[in-house]
């Protein structure tokens, strides 16, 4: 499984990016009506809150002041609410922990306690010696998080999983910011984070009607040439794209089917013709795919119209895409629109 390449996948937030919410590209709106639900009167922080999700109904009954995350980007959009969390995963191996340009500033000089992540599921012992009162499960799924898991975990403190509705890490940016600033008693804030990054997205979509004419897929290629990995575009890298404007591969899509991405061997290269594809790989295995002569073959390829994004290395532009949180977007925007919207050929 990519943890990476979603978590990089799980790889990691399947209804299509566009099943979230309405309105051009398949952006997701905070007009759509969340399944999370508060019972307080007030809606913008009073508590008790009572929010639904996969595993059931979770009531909170005060302001949360210590919370461990279980989800591989939850962090972020309590982050952007000003929340650092106590326990979160650990997802690409970075060290030291949040050592990403989005998030760095955010941490300051905290350093959260690592609760799993690299392969291993959050630590029962661990997230409970950190004494939390909330626990927060958005980015999440079965394979880290079951119902045995989340019952165990309740047993330590209110938990908050991923919504029924969205298949296992693919809960779009926009819910898992509305979800977060719910259980920590600052909606209102969060609604303003939504819209100023649907302004964004607006905003390039408007600037650049070309990209509703054309498809695009993210791919993994940190195993290329021997095999690659697309994502559908309901996973977290799918939506960033659409919510720039660009069109799924209905072909890509429905082979890939109700999972978040699935590996492709060299014979089926020919699923990877989109008119832009963006391939998540650092420098070095870049180079060496763009000498290989059955890639270079592609037309996507032959006519410049590949975009090589470094994953976790160099800029980290390729992991903004994999996180696509409320803190990530507006430098994954920064940074891929104007390659995007170079010259090509």
């Amino acid at each position: 499984m990519r943890r990476r390449t979603v978590v990089a996948g799980i790889a990691a937030l399947t209804l299509a990016a566009a099943g979230c919410g309405s309105g051009g590209g398949g952006q997701a709106s905070i007009d759509d009506k969340p399944t999370a639900t508060t019972d307080s009167a007030g809606g913008g922080g009073g508590f008790p809150v009572t929010i639904e999700h996969a595993k059931g109904k979770t009531t909170i009954e005060a302001k949360p002041e210590r919370v461990v995350t279980v989800g591989y980007t939850d962090q972020e959009p309590l982050l952007a609410l000003g929340i650092k969390p106590v326990g979160v995963m650990d997802w690409f191996g970075e060290r030291p922990y949040g050592d990403w340009p989005w998030e760095k500033p955010l941490w300051g000089g905290t350093q959260p306690d690592i609760i799993g992540g690299g392969g291993e599921k959050p630590s029962l012992e661990k997230i409970a010696a950190l004494d939390p009162d909330l626990i927060i499960g958005l980015y999440s799924g079965g394979d880290d998080v079951d119902k045995t898991f989340y019952d165990k975990l309740t047993a330590i403190a209110p938990t908050v999983l991923n919504d029924a509705k969205y298949a296992d890490y693919t809960t779009p940016w926009q819910e898992m910011t509305l979800v977060a600033g719910k259980a920590t008693g600052q909606e209102d804030k969060a609604k303003q984070l939504i819209k100023d990054i649907e302004d964004r997205f607006a905003k390039v979509r408007q600037e650049h009607p070309e990209f509703a004419e054309q498809t695009a897929a993210v791919v993994d290629a940190g195993n290329s040439p021997k095999s690659y990995y697309p994502f559908a575009s309901t996973d977290p890298r799918g939506q960033f794209m659409t919510n720039l404007g660009f069109k799924p591969s209905t072909e890509l899509d429905a082979k890939i089917g109700k999972q978040f991405g699935i590996e492709l061997s060299p014979e089926q290269l020919q699923l990877l013709e989109v008119d832009r594809l963006v391939l998540l790989i650092n420098p070095k295995q870049a180079e060496a795919l763009k000498k290989n002569q059955l890639f270079q073959q592609l037309k996507v390829a032959k006519e410049g119209r590949v975009i090589y994004l470094p994953y976790d290395e160099q800029d980290k532009v390729g992991a903004s895409l994999a996180f696509n949180s409320v803190l990530s977007i507006p430098y994954g925007i920064d940074k891929l629109v104007p390659l995007l919207t170079a010259k090509t050929g």
